[in-house]
């Protein structure tokens, strides 16, 4: 967890635009990047984004999260740097 209570995953750089990564460490930061690079209609995205939620709240893993929202940027065509 951070000192502002959010709980953290091993973070994550994926390709913004065509010179720029961003990289997530938290819930807040994957939801962001979910909703800006996926489609709502994607299956991945939905299961992403429910483990976000879930992440947030407590009963799923850093890992389990990490690598449904790795998945769900990779299926909407997102470069990742794992």
């Amino acid at each position: 967890m951070t000192k502002d209570g959010l709980r953290t995953i091993r973070p994550v750089a994926y390709q913004e635009t065509d010179n720029r990564f961003r990289i997530v460490n938290d819930a807040n930061g994957m939801g962001r990047a979910l909703m800006e690079h996926c489609d709502p209609a994607d299956p991945a995205y939905r299961q992403a984004a429910g483990s976000c939620i879930a992440f947030a709240e407590g009963p799923v893993t850093p890992e389990q999260v990490r690598a449904e929202f790795i998945q769900a940027l990779t299926s909407a065509g997102v470069f990742v740097r794992d």
